[in-house]
């Protein structure tokens, strides 16, 4: 690096310029091959009829006897995980497509294979999930569950799984508008829609785990990705055990040819989130096995001050189905702020902190996050600071008041949060998380945080609730939850509550902003 080393000038220049949104760079929202024929997908799947609080929890026992995955089932997966909902038409806008997950700024960067065996209506192989068309395009022929079992470290639940969706993450389809801050936004993106996998599995009867840990580059190379401008983010083998294949029979993978339309012209490269993600990447089989485990028991809370607690009332029973909810899906734009019901509360937080089958967690060690609420309109609980007690199923308050002000402040200056009955903020001890699972903690903790605001999003729509989730200053969060909160990063917020009756975004200014603008004006 020197003085005549022109790039690095040119590469801050782009990196800082700033602009609303520059469309002629806008990648488009679906990947693309050239010369591969679609296999439609069925159309006929089951409609998921399961009570969405029921499947989004995941507690109920499995039916006898277990049903198989089919192709038909495999396509009802699909559209309620990651397919198209419906599409709607808006004046100066077009066609815009609603997806069954919610997706960071509605860009949807998350991608989804297949590896599968044979299954009934569906040849083994390795395929590409379609949404625009809701059809699998065929990247290899054959039976490749055995090199993604050696890639996740010899897992035997991914050799027997009649299939496994891999979900990758396209980073300029959320880097075009988020930048930096959009290597968050994909893992987010794929924990809502893992969410989404997760409660339909249950709804279906079938089993469904996720992995977070495998050796990349193996990965990369069975779906035939560069690793850098895509990349993969998590596995979720699905299915009742098949015959085990064996492993050590496995061969060499070829590599994969087969041509994508490109995704963009004049793409802006971030460094910082490759940087990331290679310093995060998994190298054998070995230490992909080293990896996984839990996290260590932290250390008891101080009982110097005494919170007073608020034990959660029983939850309601809401009837709406799974799949009437994932239809329905859509995020508030803007909330009334009339005061919701504690037992909708209850069941929001209940549902959705039952945790998730995942290799970075084990039993008892249900989540790598804390919940932490500004409730702002609740019967029968009082306004203020809380901290969500999972074990004894209790919000603890830590402070009284009127938080609408800071909450609206908090997230970002919206008047989504300020507006909100409630906003949960996940945070976590990211020290503690990353001296456990190294970088690769640190996508654990955004894929987590996306999955609990994946099931908070299902639980609030089976409630009749509207939701939102929102950015935030990440610093001023954890003063604001201070000392509880002390030592503590803020991952995700989702705001919920009634949705207005005009859904439209609010203009909003907290007095904060206003102060700490004053004072940047203010001599010194």
């Amino acid at each position: 690096m020197s003085n005549r080393d022109r790039d690095i000038a040119h590469l801050y220049h782009e990196s800082t310029k700033l602009f609303y949104l520059d469309f002629p760079r806008k990648p488009p929202a679906y990947k693309q091959y050239r010369g591969l024929p679609p296999l439609a997908l069925p159309s006929d799947f089951a409609p998921l009829a399961l009570p969405a609080l029921e499947a989004v929890a995941a507690t109920l026992p499995p039916p006898d006897p277990p049903p198989a995955l089919t192709l038909t089932t495999l396509a009802g997966l699909l559209f309620f995980a990651a397919g198209r909902i419906r599409t709607r038409h808006f004046a100066g806008v077009g066609e815009v497509s609603f997806r069954a997950a919610a997706s960071a700024g509605g860009l949807y960067p998350i991608e989804v294979y297949v590896v599968c065996g044979d299954l009934p209506g569906l040849a083994a192989g390795v395929y590409h999930f379609s949404p625009t068309g809701f059809a699998l395009h065929c990247l290899r022929q054959g039976d490749y569950r055995g090199p993604l079992a050696t890639a996740a470290g010899g897992d035997a639940t991914v050799a027997s799984a009649p299939a496994t969706l891999v979900l990758t993450a396209l980073f300029w389809r959320s880097a075009w508008k988020y930048r930096v801050r959009s290597y968050r936004y994909c893992f987010w993106d794929s924990g809502t829609i893992v969410a989404n996998l997760l409660a339909a599995a249950t709804a279906i009867g079938l089993p469904a785990g996720v992995l977070l840990g495998f050796v990349d580059t193996q990965v990369h190379h069975l779906l035939g990705l560069d690793g850098h401008h895509e990349a993969s983010t998590c596995l979720v083998r699905i299915g009742h055990a098949t015959d085990l294949p064996s492993l050590a029979e496995t061969g060499q993978v070829p590599p994969l040819s087969v041509e994508t339309i490109p995704s963009s012209i004049e793409e802006i490269d971030y460094p910082e989130i490759a940087r990331l993600h290679t310093a995060s990447a998994l190298t054998t089989p070995e230490e992909v096995v080293d990896w996984r485990g839990t996290l260590a028991t932290p250390p008891a809370q101080s009982t110097a001050t005494q919170y007073p607690a608020y034990p959660l009332p029983s939850p309601l029973a809401a009837a709406s189905t799974l799949g009437d909810v994932i239809r329905q899906r859509g995020s508030t734009r803007r909330f009334a702020r009339d005061p919701i019901a504690f037992s909708r509360l209850s069941a929001i937080l209940a549902h959705a902190t039952t945790g998730v089958s995942a290799d970075f967690l084990g039993p008892g060690d249900t989540s790598l996050l804390d919940l932490y609420l500004i409730v702002n309109a609740v019967t029968d609980l009082p306004s203020g600071s809380y901290a969500f007690i999972p074990q004894a199923q209790t919000l603890d308050l830590l402070r009284p008041g009127d938080f609408r002000e800071e909450a609206g402040h908090l997230c970002f200056e919206q008047a989504l949060g300020a507006d909100a009955s409630v906003v949960v903020f996940c945070m976590a001890n990211l020290e503690r998380v990353l001296q456990r699972f190294g970088n690769r903690g640190y996508r654990a903790v955004q894929w987590e945080a996306g999955a609990i605001g994946g099931k908070m999003y299902l639980c609030a729509g089976a409630c009749g609730l509207g939701v939102r989730g929102l950015t935030f200053y990440d610093d001023d969060v954890t003063a604001f939850f201070a000392p509880h909160g002390a030592g503590k990063s803020v991952i995700f917020v989702v705001a919920l509550g009634t949705t207005a009756r005009e859904n439209r975004v609010r203009p909003f200014r907290s007095r904060i902003a206003m102060q700490l603008d004053a004072r940047s004006r203010r001599d010194s």
